[in-house]
Parts: structure tokens; sequence; C-alpha cells
């Protein structure tokens, strides 16, 4: 059964590796086939990925758009690393991205990723704030 997507004027969808755009009216189409969609609530570009969890959320992002790149991996380790380090009350947030990751499961890895930008608005969210301008 294909899956329907609409799309409001203006709104953006990643499918495959393709960013498409509406233009100035709503859209309504049919996509079949086994490839990642992203729709742009869920898209974080990388210049907006300027917060510790926000550059982990966009590097499992990747990992889903390029189906589980290695080197990905490896860089959100890293970062996990790090961030586990300086933030440890973050780890029960984290443990559920980890856990998609290994199960190849990204598009669940993007959806925890996402509350733990949550946890960590919520957390650190007006020292990010001010830190960031």
């Amino acid at each position: 059964m294909p899956l329907k997507i609409e799309l409001k004027p203006h709104e953006s969808i990643i499918i495959g590796e393709s960013l498409i755009t509406n233009d100035g009216e709503r859209t309504r189409f049919y996509i079949e086939g086994n490839v990642p969609i992203l729709r742009e609530k869920f898209i974080l570009r990388e210049k907006e990925a300027n917060t510790p969890c926000k550059r982990i959320y966009f590097i499992v992002q990747q990992m889903y758009l390029s189906r589980g790149d290695s080197v990905l991996q490896n860089m959100y380790l890293e970062h996990v690393r790090d961030l586990q380090k300086a933030a440890p009350s973050l780890i029960p947030f984290i443990a559920p991205v980890t856990e998609n990751i290994i199960d190849a499961d990204y598009y669940s890895a993007i959806k925890n990723a996402d509350k733990l930008i949550q946890k960590e608005n919520e957390l650190f969210g007006e020292a990010l704030k001010s830190s960031l301008g």
C-alpha cells in the first residue's frame, strides 16, 4: 500500500537523498517503494545542529538517510561519549537512541533523539540560549 503524503505550501520533505520543497499550493502524492522519507518537522539542517543533542540528532538523521553509514556510527559514538561525560542526567534519554541504532531502526532513533533534544531544552534551555547568542 503506498504512503500518502500531503505537503502544505512551501513545506519540504526528504525522499531518499533528495530534498523536495512544495510550491505555493497544497499537494498530495503517493510513494511506493522502500526509501527513507523525512517530513519537514523532523528535518534538522546542519547549521541548526548547534547544541550537543542537536548534533547527535543530525548524525542520527544522516544515518537514517544513508541507511546506517559506519563512519556516521563512529561519529555518533564519539558525540555520545562526550555528552554522557558532560551531562550524565541525559543517559536515560541517550540509551533508547543507541538501542535503536544497534537494531538498525534509524527512524525510531530519530524520534528518540527528538526526545533527547526536548530534555536538553528542558534542562539547559536558558543556558543554551544565552551561550548561543
